[in-house]
């Protein structure tokens, strides 16, 4: 609560910075030690200098005032009202005067402007939603990322934030989208009771991936299945054994020697996974 104040006691200042009108009383200069700070624009200034009262005079000798520093300087913002409408408040501050008292830590880390967090325009916080929001779903892509690798839906996505952000390729799998170029399944030429199986394959991605395993499956006529077997990627290509990726578009060769099943098998079937 603050005490009421004579009319003829009430006084006008003017902030050097934006202009800014505000009604003071002597109590409150006495107060503030004559350093204020805008509400308005935050600018701590001399409220003496641009004082006047509402006759528009500069009270006579009113600079060279001394005021009482017996009394403590306050830390309160007061909304003064102007004419009929109400002025930005004028917070006196201590943070100016170098003999009052020492800076508090918050003081000596920001400064003495306090700016309101709800003061933001609209438009900031709309930024601001909107940068938090895309920064929430590049973290959701990219610790999903060898998941989401799989869908084509999401594939150009990963694959944007891997250039940023380191991945392992050897991860990426997306089998659906290796296509069987060719394959020939023949009697081996050398050994006896076997059979050889050659061909190659492709990867249709936009991206490397690892380099698949092979389902081999056999059957009969009546397409009931004889045999079928699975094979690493070591155990088929047909060179540079040790690689474990596939570039995209590029055709992998492979080949593979297995025991021939008998008359039998008649169809077989190639799957990866």
């Amino acid at each position: 609560m603050f005490s009421s104040t004579h009319l003829g006691e009430v006084l006008e200042t003017t902030c050097n910075q934006c202009k800014s009108r505000f009604r003071i009383t002597e109590r409150q200069l006495k107060q503030a030690y004559g350093k204020v700070c805008c509400g308005e624009c935050g600018s701590v200034f001399n409220a003496l200098l641009g004082l006047k009262n509402y006759d528009g005079e500069l009270p006579p000798d009113y600079l060279l005032q001394q005021f009482d520093e017996d009394e403590p300087p306050v830390d309160d913002r007061v909304d003064i009202p102007i004419g009929d409408r109400v002025e930005e408040s004028v917070q006196a501050t201590e943070a100016e005067v170098e003999t009052a008292r020492e800076l508090s830590l918050h003081e000596a880390m920001y400064g003495s402007q306090r700016r309101s967090f709800f003061s933001m325009s609209p438009l900031t916080w709309l930024i601001g939603i909107l940068l938090l929001s895309a920064i929430g779903v590049a973290q959701a892509i990219y610790y999903q990322r060898y998941e989401l690798i799989q869908n084509p839906r999401y594939q150009q996505q990963v694959i944007n934030i891997c250039q940023l952000l380191p991945c392992a390729q050897s991860q990426f799998s997306s089998t659906e989208q290796v296509r069987l170029l060719e394959r020939n399944v023949f009697t081996h030429p050398v050994s006896s009771n076997a059979l050889m199986m050659t061909g190659s394959f492709v990867n249709k991605a936009p991206f490397a991936q690892k380099l698949p395993d092979m389902l081999i499956s056999l059957f009969d006529i009546q397409g009931k299945l004889i045999a079928n077997r699975v094979f690493t990627a070591p155990e088929y290509l047909l060179t540079d054994k040790n690689r474990s990726v596939m570039q995209p578009q590029k055709p992998v060769q492979f080949r593979l020697e297995v025991v021939d099943p008998g008359t039998d098998a008649l169809t077989y079937e190639f799957e990866f996974f």
